[in-house]
């Protein structure tokens, strides 16, 4: 009778048992959409691989759960998970006159070559801090952290950590790369996980974040096979860019120092932020800071004289570069038991040399108590590192 008699009702009463089904199928719908894309973003950032839910040391150590910080201060003899928490810009007694450097092949590891260049830049500048930016292990490690049976995994003491633990101005910082991208404009590149899939994935990820690393606290970079001569003392290694070689075309991006704050490395991080080729290896490097100084300051290539720009000094290849790439393998040449007098007199006028390790597949073997030019120059200027040649990798 109420059907008959009420058809108005009972239509508005279907309508809003209608409208309620609809709104608790669509919060059902909402949550399970929720739930697979929670699933996706933990998917692609565990597996895809930018983000890092635990950092590796090596094979044979437990990961260690990231702080939320920058990353931990290596110590030796101190098990990873007690390490200390580091923030770039929590120290501001470092900012602009750190020197730094960054190791991103994931391996862990230095060679003899770049335990060398850390080691003389400590000991040259005993009154700067130095600080080593190591990436973590790439290649897996054992479980979650939790435990071993093995009496190696309690601590991590290699042989380069334990010679540049003799000086008390380096840190070697294990880095938390989500947290030290996060919050800056290069975070949704690293996120973004492109450069993962490029072959020059390693320097790509080296050339930003040097950069970054400049902007966050400013500092000395230095390229770990750019070996120290001379304190870098004086304001002319204050705001400067040197260049490459003795053409004056390019600058290197192996050395740089820039004030926290700086204008260069604010543009060369909204450049790298806005645009990505994952095909071009020099690019975002010495191509960059070139074209950013040619824009800007109007330098001419070939003619440093032609700089506008009085808050960045323009250094000579005569500081770092005083051997070019293609002359590189005289470094290392022992020459029938004879010294290159002339080129050892040419590198020792300069702050630093660049020892080229790209190019170790072409150059001789390091014999440590040879006549080598860098053997030589390493006796003097890193004499730890000398001191446990024997236990570095070949």
């Amino acid at each position: 009778m109420f059907c008959r008699s009420n058809p108005v009702n009972l239509c508005k009463l279907l309508c809003i048992n209608c409208a309620n089904r609809c709104k608790k199928e669509s919060l059902l719908f909402l949550f399970l959409f929720l739930i697979i894309f929670s699933i996706q973003k933990i998917s692609r950032y565990t597996f895809e691989g930018f983000h890092q839910p635990l950092l590796c040391v090596d094979t044979n150590i437990p990961a260690v759960t990231p702080p939320p910080a920058d990353g931990l201060i290596m110590t030796p003899n101190l098990r990873p998970n007690r390490w200390t928490p580091f923030n770039v810009t929590s120290s501001n007694d470092t900012v602009n006159r750190r020197i730094f450097f960054h190791e991103t092949s994931g391996r862990n590891q230095l060679s003899l070559q770049q335990c060398c260049a850390v080691e003389s830049a400590a000991k040259h500048n005993p009154d700067r801090p130095v600080q080593l930016f190591i990436r973590p292990f790439r290649d897996g490690c054992p479980g979650n952290g939790l435990s071993s049976s093995l009496p190696s995994a309690l601590f991590h003491n290699p042989p380069w950590l334990d010679v540049l633990s003799h000086y008390p101005n380096v840190a070697a910082i294990l880095l938390n790369e989500d947290h030290y991208f996060s919050g800056t404009p290069l975070q949704d590149w690293y996120r973004a996980g492109q450069w993962l899939k490029s072959q020059h994935e390693v320097a790509h990820l080296s050339d930003y974040i040097r950069i970054l690393t400049l902007y966050k606290g400013g500092g000395l970079y230095l390229d770990t096979d750019i070996l120290t001569l001379k304190p870098y003392k004086g304001d002319v290694f204050r705001n400067c860019l040197v260049y490459g070689s003795s053409r004056f075309e390019v600058f290197s991006n192996g050395v740089m120092h820039l004030e926290r704050g700086h204008w260069l490395s604010a543009e060369i991080v909204r450049l790298l932020a806005a645009e990505y080729d994952p095909e071009a290896y020099a690019y975002h490097g010495p191509a960059l800071v070139s074209e950013v100084m040619s824009r800007v300051c109007g330098v001419v290539a070939g003619n440093s004289k032609t700089n506008q720009c009085e808050d960045v000094k323009l250094l000579s290849d005569r500081f770092f570069y005083p051997i070019e790439a293609p002359f590189s393998d005289a470094i290392f040449n022992e020459n029938e038991n004879k010294t290159d007098v002339n080129t050892l007199s040419k590198i020792r006028k300069a702050y630093g040399l660049h020892l080229w390790n790209s190019l170790a597949y072409v150059h001789e073997p390091v014999r440590i108590d040879s006549n080598q030019i860098f053997s030589i120059l390493a006796r003097q200027h890193c004499p730890q590192t000398v001191s446990r040649a024997s236990d570095f990798q070949s």
